[in-house]
């Protein structure tokens, strides 16, 4: 008789597999899930890739991994503890060994235990010589790795002790210090989902300066042990309320860009407030003396949604509104972009353009094969690794920026023509219809 052997076992799919595929099974685009999470559609469909040229790095990407599968559903501490590796047969092999140690060590706990068990087992490690020494030795280790990956890194805050905290009108920095364990990646989020991070030295202590703006800073401050993925079981809160000073300049409490801000393959998101219905000039100045301007009007309320396209580099921003007695407020940002392949930004404009892409030699899936109009006003971003063809069917009703650099008009009015974009700043004639 034949014997018909097993197929072997199928591989577990991998995290950004898993991602995806729950992602897709409710339904969500990833424009769905970035107005929700604020997290970037290119980060996101990175994660799912895995791919790790694209993405922040580790300590950042680990918050937006946690923060991505406990919107869908996934426990996120498995997820990020096993992001970017695979169940192998030594670790289902580890695990096993795991699980019998703690058993035996749960036996040996249990009331019915006695200690002629226990010195039979400690005479069945010694009868084997050196090998159940090793055996001793890898259960011990075993279980201490278990108790590191199952206990949560402590934290603490231990300035400022008060949870609110009412400072001066001219603080502009509020300093936090607390403990936890060393080498611990403390967390520091503000109410919009902006964060900062440090890192907790060898002695536990950590410290960490944040900015603040005119009226109520909220701030919560957690702990991520970057070697097991585990986050603290607390989040601890603080407020710093900076009383506003009496003067007659406009308000002007900038939200976003945070300091330090790293922005990859995008723009520099803005958030503000300031008069209703005012305006406010930002001036972007390069560390080679370029200057790059932009006015934002603000709603009815006051607030201010934007962007600040700017090319590659090291920027420093400063938000300016001006009141009607000729007051000023005035606040600086330094912030740094950087962009990776090829990345088209369109804008419409007069009566608009009617558009085709391809990406990287293919149909780009998002618009399709029969283009889209670009209406007076709307964006569209495109990404790709090496190149963007485009046929615009008025090259004049688009303004277009290419790796954060406006592009001067090209082609005739109303003339239907293409252009191929290039990752490394040329603009080239395309064929493609």
């Amino acid at each position: 008789m034949t014997q018909r052997s097993s197929p072997p076992p199928s591989k577990p799919p991998r995290i950004g597999e898993r991602l995806r595929a729950a992602r897709e099974a409710r339904g969500l685009s990833y424009e769905a899930v970035a107005a929700e999470l604020r997290i970037r559609p290119v980060i996101l469909a990175a994660i799912e890739r895995e791919d790790s040229a694209a993405l922040p790095e580790r300590v950042y990407l680990l918050g937006l991994l946690r923060t991505y599968a406990r919107h869908l559903g996934i426990d996120p501490t498995t997820v990020a503890a096993a992001w970017g590796g695979e169940v192998t047969e030594t670790t289902q092999a580890t695990g096993s060994t795991l699980r019998t140690a703690v058993g035996t060590w749960t036996a040996m706990r249990a009331p019915v235990a006695t200690e002629s068990a226990l010195r039979a087992i400690l005479r069945w490690i010694f009868s084997r010589g050196v090998v159940g020494l090793a055996i001793l030795a890898v259960v011990g280790l075993l279980l201490v790795q278990a108790i590191r990956f199952a206990s949560p890194p402590l934290l603490s805050v231990v300035s400022p002790s008060e949870e609110v905290l009412t400072v001066s009108a001219e603080t502009r920095v509020a300093a936090i210090r607390g403990t936890s364990s060393a080498g611990t990646v403390i967390l520091v989020s503000n109410a919009i989902g902006d964060r900062v991070t440090t890192e907790a030295d060898v002695s536990g202590v950590w410290s960490i300066e944040i900015p603040l703006g005119g009226g109520r800073n909220e701030v919560e401050i957690s702990a991520l042990d970057p070697a097991t993925g585990s986050s603290s079981g607390n989040v601890i809160r603080r407020v710093f309320i900076v009383n506003l000073p009496v003067s007659d300049a406009p308000r002007l409490v900038l939200l976003n860009p945070i300091a330090g801000l790293r922005v990859s393959g995008g723009a520099v998101p803005v958030a503000l407030t300031t008069e209703p219905n005012g305006e406010v000039v930002a001036t972007a100045t390069s560390a080679s003396g370029e200057v790059l301007r932009f006015t934002f009007s603000a709603d009815s309320l006051g607030t201010v949604q934007g962007d600040l396209v700017l090319p590659a580099g090291s920027w420093t921003t400063q938000f300016q509104a001006t009141g009607p007695n000729g007051t000023t407020s005035e606040v600086l940002r330094e912030v740094e972009v950087v962009f990776v392949g090829v990345n088209v930004t369109i804008k419409g404009s007069g009566p608009g353009t009617w558009i085709r892409v391809w990406v990287d030699g293919a149909i780009d899936s998002t618009i399709g094969p029969t283009g889209l109009t670009l209406r007076d006003g709307v964006f569209r971003t495109i990404r790709g690794t090496s190149a963007i063809d485009i046929r615009f069917g008025n090259p004049r009703g688009a303004s277009v920026t290419l790796n954060g650099r406006m592009l001067e008009e090209r082609g005739v009015d109303g003339v239907p023509e293409g252009w191929s974009f290039r990752a490394d700043g040329r603009v080239l004639s395309s064929s493609r219809k």
